[in-house]
C-alpha cells in the first residue's frame, strides 16, 4: 500500500490524529475492491490551513458529479443567487391586442430547468406537482387575451443554447434514460417520461403508462405478467426513433416496475405538451407542433420579429442549484454551464461555458502548470472528465470565504438527512454534520465537500476512487467509514 501523510492540526488532539493515517490505510486495505482500485484524497482544517491527511491529492481522477461542485460554485458567483429565467410565448406575423386568432404560437425556451412538477425550494421527500403547471399559466394569460385559436403551428423554440443536445464524450447508453436527458433550452419535465408497468393476471399483457403522455413515444409492450414476485423487463430503444420496445415478465406480485427514458427532442416534446393544454382550455390548434434549434457553428441569426403574448418567470437560481447538487440532476448541471456562458461570453454553448469557467478557475487559483482539471461537460457523465482531489478542496475552501458560504452550504446533501446522503452513513455518529456532493459512475465513487468535526470546528475534504472493480456500494461504505473517523472525534 502506498504511503499516507498526516500533519496534525489544532484542535483534533495530536495523539488520535498521529493514528489517523493508519486508520484511513487499514478501512482501505480491509476492502479487496478499494485496496486494488486508485484512491486519492485531501483533508484541510479551515481554519488553520493545515493539511490533516492527503494521498494521491494531486493525481488526476474522474470525478463524475463531483464536476457539479465546479459548475454550481461557478454559476453562484457569477450569476448571483437571485438571478431568473423567463419562458415567453409569441406570436409572429399580423396580429393586434383584440383579436382572437393567432397565426402562430412560439414557447422559447430562457434556459429555466424547472418548467416540471417539482417543489421548490427542495425539500426531501416532497411528491412531484402538475408536470405541466408553468404552461397551463402561460396558456391561462392567453385566455385572458381572449385567444380562441392558432391559425399555424406551435413551435418549441431552443435556440438559446446552440449545439448537440448530447455532449460528445457521453456514451449512448447514458442518452437513453432520464440521468442523460438531452440538453435544451427548452426543457419541460427534466425531459424525461417515465414509463410504469403494472402485472395485470397471468397470461396477460402487463398495463403500461407514460406520464407525462403527450403521444411523443409509441410503445411497444410485449411484457407478459407471470404468477411470480419477480419482474425480468427488458428494453430496447431504436437508435433515432422515438419507440419504446419493452419485453420480459412481471410478477403478479411484484410491485409496479418504474423507468424514466430521454425525449428525443425536448422542444418538440415540450409543443406538443402545449398543445394539449391549450386544447384543454378549448383553444384550437390547426397547425402542428414543431421544434427549432441552432447548430454551434452556425452563426447567431437576428430573430424574426416577435410579438410577446406572455411571460413565465422561474424560481430564483439558488433554488435550482439545490436541486442540482442535492439530487445530482445531470441536466441542470448542463443548463447551468450554457447559462454561464450565454451572460458571459455572449453565447449559450458547450464552449462558451468552458471558457467561462477557464476564467472562473484562474480567480480561484487552479490556472496552473500542470493542470489540475480538464472538462469536457458539466455534470460529469463524460468519461473523459478528470480533476485533483486538491483541486476540489480549493473550489471548496474558496467558495468557504466567498459572500455565498450559508447558501453555498445548504446546496449540499446533509449526511443522514437530505439529497443523496440521505441514506448514508448508517451506524455512523454525526451523520448531519457531513455536507457533502456525491459522485457515482461505473468503477467511480467520489465524496466532497466539508464536516464540523467539533462545534464550530470545520474541515473540507475530497476523496476521489477510481477502478474499483465490483459494486459502488463498497466503496461508498469505505468513504463513509473514513468520515467516521474525523466524525467520532
Amino acid at each position: 500500500m502506498a504511503s499516507f501523510l498526516l500533519a496534525c492540526g489544532a484542535g483534533l488532539g495530536t495523539a488520535a490524529s498521529a493514528a489517523l493515517p493508519q486508520r484511513i490505510a487499514a478501512l482501505i486495505q480491509a476492502s479487496p475492491d478499494l485496496e486494488r482500485a486508485h484512491i486519492g484524497y485531501q483533508f484541510i482544517d479551515l481554519k488553520t490551513g493545515r493539511v490533516l491527511a492527503e494521498h494521491d491529492a494531486s493525481r488526476m481522477f474522474m470525478p463524475a458529479s463531483n464536476r457539479k461542485l465546479f459548475v454550481t460554485a461557478m454559476a453562484l458567483i457569477r450569476l448571483g443567487p437571485g438571478y431568473k429565467y423567463k419562458t415567453e410565448l409569441t406570436t409572429r406575423g399580423p396580429w393586434k391586442p383584440g383579436q382572437t386568432v393567432l397565426p402562430n404560437l412560439q414557447l422559447v425556451g430562457g434556459g429555466d430547468p424547472n418548467l416540471s412538477g417539482r417543489v421548490l425550494p427542495y425539500s426531501v421527500d416532497a411528491p412531484d406537482g402538475d408536470p405541466f403547471a408553468a404552461l397551463e399559466q402561460l396558456a391561462d394569460k392567453l385566455v385572458k387575451l381572449n385567444i380562441h385559436a392558432i391559425d399555424g403551428d406551435v413551435t418549441g423554440v431552443a435556440t438559446r443554447y446552440p449545439g448537440d443536445r448530447f455532449p460528445l464524450d457521453w456514451t449512448r447508453g447514458d442518452t437513453e434514460y432520464g440521468y442523460g436527458a438531452p440538453i435544451s433550452a427548452l426543457t419541460l419535465d427534466d425531459n424525461v417520461v417515465t414509463a410504469s408497468v403494472t402485472p395485470t393476471e397471468p397470461g396477460d399483457l402487463a398495463a403500461i403508462a407514460l406520464c407525462p403522455n403527450v403521444h411523443h413515444f409509441v410503445v411497444v409492450n410485449q411484457v407478459v405478467t407471470d404468477a411470480s414476485k419477480q419482474t425480468h423487463i427488458h428494453i430496447r430503444r431504436p437508435l433515432g426513433s422515438n419507440e419504446l420496445i419493452l419485453w420480459g415478465t412481471i410478477g403478479k406480485s411484484a410491485p409496479v416496475w418504474e423507468q424514466g427514458f430521454a425525449v428525443d427532442n425536448p422542444a418538440l416534446f415540450a409543443a406538443q405538451a402545449l398543445i394539449s393544454v391549450l386544447r384543454d382550455r378549448g383553444i384550437v390548434v390547426r397547425g402542428s407542433a414543431c421544434s427549432q434549434y441552432t447548430y454551434a457553428n452556425e452563426a447567431p441569426q437576428p430573430d424574426p420579429p416577435a410579438i410577446v403574448l406572455a411571460e413565465h418567470e422561474s424560481a430564483p437560481l439558488w433554488e435550482d442549484l439545490q436541486v442540482t447538487n442535492k439530487v445530482s440532476e445531470n441536466l441542470h448541471a448542463e443548463m447551468l454551464l450554457r447559462e454561464v456562458g450565454f451572460i458571459q461570453c455572449g453565447r449559450g454553448t458547450l464552449k462558451a461555458g468552458l471558457d467561462a469557467e477557464n476564467t472562473f478557475l484562474q480567480q480561484i487559483g487552479l490556472d496552473g502548470s500542470p493542470p489540475q482539471v480538464d472538462f469536457f461537460d458539466g455534470c460529469g457523465l463524460a468519461r473523459e472528465d478528470l480533476a485533483t482531489p486538491a483541486a476540489i478542496v480549493a473550489l471548496l475552501r474558496y467558495m468557504w470565504e466567498s459572500p455565498y458560504r450559508e447558501m453555498w452550504l445548504q446546496t449540499l446533501p446533509i449526511g443522514g438527512v437530505d439529497g443523496t446522503l440521505q441514506h448514508r452513513f448508517q451506524g455512523i455518529p454525526n451523520p448531519q454534520r457531513v455536507h457533502a456532493k456525491t459522485g457515482s459512475l461505473n468503477h467511480v465513487d467520489a465524496l466532497s465537500g466539508y464536516m464540523e468535526v467539533k462545534p464550530h470546528r470545520w474541515i473540507v475534504f475530497s476523496m476521489l476512487v477510481n477502478g474499483t472493480p465490483g459494486d459502488n456500494d463498497e466503496a461508498r461504505g469505505v468513504l463513509d467509514s473514513i468520515c467516521g473517523l474525523f466524525l467520532r472525534r
